[in-house]
């Protein structure tokens, strides 16, 4: 569970209305949310000793994030080159916003939006969406002089205008939004979900709710971004802003369709790609992404797994109506090149791994259909070591309509090493626009 960086308050929950985000410009898709920062720099994180120990100082991390992308050989100590983003673009989605299901590696582009801050909406009899802004009085106080503390760019914060009403008011280092100008400049940074913000907090793997986390909970849309986007922004003294945000396709930055959030048939190539999770277990080893073991000497994702070990792909929480990846794409195959490896040098091999079994299913509803050894199937053409293999998604057996997820298990009784590439759900014409490939 993550903690939330939310230097001066933290949001009181404020009733349980729910209604959409109003949408502020519905040609270019930009919706009103709400933001704030988890992790940090150390030279910022040192000012607040009270808040928490070293090194995140109770600020949490985006390294271990929900989403799985933390690439790990053994126990070795990670850091943000484990992960295959850069640190400023990652972040997580509060599991309440409208378009959660099958956020995993979807991009945003973001901009501040100066501002009294939102705490939350609500809807009259009219239907007329009015705001609650944040009340400040249940918010950490710093005992450090916060007009002293610099961001990483050595600015100072801007101070709170309406700190005697106990309220927050956020100025963007950028207005030209809030003046509408016809040409904002670096008011906008580009994110891509890494991680989730849940509104409920669980004891462990049980169903027990031990408490809630209250900027994402309520009706706000809400990101939690990593600190060194936030401060891109506006200065992290002020811990939340008010935002303006869209989805975008993660390659071209041109904006996507809101709902349902797009999830791309394509599942791994070069990268993860937008709406699947990355997720090895009882693992030895775990690579995202291994320069030059690929097709054609691109990137490939290996893994070093260990009897009844694996890698899952999972669309989290997709499926329902306007989601459902295997039913919505249309696709009637599964198509993926594969290599063994080794432990020795996990990007390096050639042949189909055996014992290796590839199944779909639905871990959240706990339904899982019939697998595929990989070695039991016809081979195609090859490329530097790997061989392609291609399977009828009939051959499953499955209510694709409840699937969500795709998976390899070691079903042998050695360790096994292996890597992916071009890994997609393929031979259909999405029914979604925005599910193509980016293989192209």
């Amino acid at each position: 569970m993550r903690s939330v960086a939310k230097l001066l308050l933290t949001l009181a929950l404020l009733g349980s209305v729910s209604a959409l985000a109003p949408v502020l410009n519905a040609t270019a898709g930009w919706r009103q949310g709400r933001a704030t920062f988890y992790g940090g720099s150390e030279q910022y994180l040192r000012n607040f000793p009270d808040r928490g120990p070293p090194p995140e100082y109770g600020f949490g991390t985006p390294l271990y994030g929900s989403c799985g992308y933390l690439s790990q050989a053994g126990t070795e100590a990670v850091d943000f080159p484990n992960v295959p983003f850069p640190k400023d673009m990652l972040s997580a989605v509060a599991n309440i916003n409208d378009d959660f299901p099958g956020s995993c590696g979807r991009c945003y582009e973001i901009r501040c939006a100066t501002g009294t801050v939102i705490g939350n909406y609500t809807v009259a009899g009219n239907d007329v969406v009015s705001t609650i802004p944040f009340n400040l009085t249940r918010g950490y106080t710093p005992k450090v002089d916060v007009n002293t503390v610099k961001d990483d760019y050595g600015r100072l914060w801007s101070g709170n205008d309406l700190m005697d009403q106990d309220l927050l008011f956020t100025k963007c280092y950028n207005l030209s939004q809030s003046l509408n100008l016809t040409t904002p400049t670096d008011n906008s940074i580009y994110v891509r979900v890494t991680d989730s913000c849940p509104c409920l907090q669980f004891d462990g793997g049980s169903k027990t709710v031990t408490g809630v986390n209250p900027p994402c909970c309520g009706n706000v849309n809400h990101f939690d971004l990593s600190f060194f986007g936030f401060e891109k922004l506006a200065h992290p003294i002020y811990g939340v802003m008010n935002t303006e945000f869209r989805p975008v396709d993660c390659y071209t930055k041109v904006p996507l369709d809101y709902l349902p959030g797009f999830i791309n048939e394509t599942i791994y190539t070069d990268n993860i790609e937008s709406g699947w999770a990355w997720y090895p277990y009882l693992q030895n080893n775990k690579q995202l992404t291994v320069v030059g073991a690929g097709v054609e000497n691109s990137n490939a994702t290996c893994v070093d797994v260990k009897p009844s070990g694996g890698l899952s792909f999972v669309s989290r929480d997709a499926a329902l109506p306007g989601y459902q990846p295997f039913l919505m794409s249309n696709a009637t195959t599964v198509s993926l090149y594969v290599k063994q490896t080794s432990a020795a040098d996990i990007g390096v091999g050639s042949g189909v791994p055996s014992g290796v079994t590839l199944s779909i299913g639905n871990a959240e509803q706990e339904y899982y259909c019939a697998g595929v050894l990989l070695d039991s199937l016809a081979r195609g053409p090859t490329s530097n070591g790997l061989t392609q293999l291609t399977v009828p998604i009939a051959q499953f057996n499955c209510d694709l309509g409840r699937v969500d997820q795709i998976g390899f298990q070691n079903t042998g009784s050695a360790d096994v090493q292996f890597c992916l590439d071009n890994f997609a759900l393929t031979g259909g014409n999405p029914a979604d626009p925005h599910m193509g490939s980016s293989m192209a």
